[in-house]
């Protein structure tokens, strides 16, 4: 199965998208690695996030995704009902075309894109991304070795949670959770589903990004986590007091 594995992938630019999860996922590009394509064809690719989404997002829901990547995450999450809302962040800009034709094939019409970084801020008017040949590990952390860097748009997540007002955030920016997860109101959220990267921050900064959540009431949702993945879902203090009172 490896070997045919393979064979198939070094093809794929002559082959039809993939379907995944009721979806038709392009996959000729260079963005499309073996181990992507494999986890896409196998059924499994991005799991412990899809797993959350189909928990956790309701009809009616306002999404903010960051770190969109193929786009793949948040195009489940906008077929779950047609009156969700989403409002999708990817850095990298060679990805939005794919994702883009993603949402094309899929008739998906309830995401929008943006080609930008967001962070706690209002004084930075661009930051630099630093590429790696595998997309997924690019990141702002000046920390990694990259092949080349480009200039993106920052824009201010507290003007975008305040205009925008999601329920569910859907979080991967390789490390950049560190930056994003410092003094930021969360109290807008529902849940948040967060890819943890713990080789990129540390546990002190993980055990501040944990107390954040739980200052807004958010928790963790042990079944829908997974890997790196943790979703949190809100708790409402009155839901708080029944159980102790039991």
């Amino acid at each position: 199965m490896g070997i045919l594995s393979t064979l198939l992938y070094r093809t794929r630019s002559m082959w039809p998208p993939l379907k995944f999860n009721g979806l038709l996922v392009p996959v000729a590009g260079d963005h499309i690695s073996l181990q992507i394509w494999k986890t896409l064809w196998k059924q499994c690719y991005e799991g412990p996030e899809i797993l959350a989404v189909n928990q956790l997002v309701k009809p009616g829901d306002k999404i903010l995704e960051m770190g969109s990547g193929i786009g793949v995450v948040s195009a489940i999450a906008s077929k779950i009902s047609p009156d969700i809302q989403i409002e999708a962040y990817e850095a990298n800009p060679s990805l939005i075309k794919f994702i883009q034709h993603l949402h094309k094939l899929n008739d998906i019409e309830n995401v929008h894109v943006n080609n930008a970084i967001l962070l706690p801020t209002n004084k930075e008017t661009s930051r630099k991304l630093n590429l790696r040949t595998h997309f997924t590990e690019s990141s702002i952390l000046d920390a990694i070795e990259s092949e080349q860097s480009v200039e993106i748009p920052v824009k201010d997540f507290r003007k975008v949670l305040k205009d925008f007002r999601p329920d569910v955030l859907i979080c991967d920016i390789e490390g950049g959770e560190e930056e994003l997860f410092n003094g930021i109101d969360l109290s807008g959220f529902r849940a948040i589903i967060l890819e943890i990267h713990p080789h990129l921050i540390s546990r002190k900064t993980i055990k501040r990004i944990y107390n954040l959540c739980a200052h807004s009431n958010l928790y963790p949702c042990i079944e829908y986590s997974g890997a790196q993945v943790v979703a949190f879902e809100r708790i409402e203090v009155s839901e708080i007091l029944v159980e102790q009172a039991v």
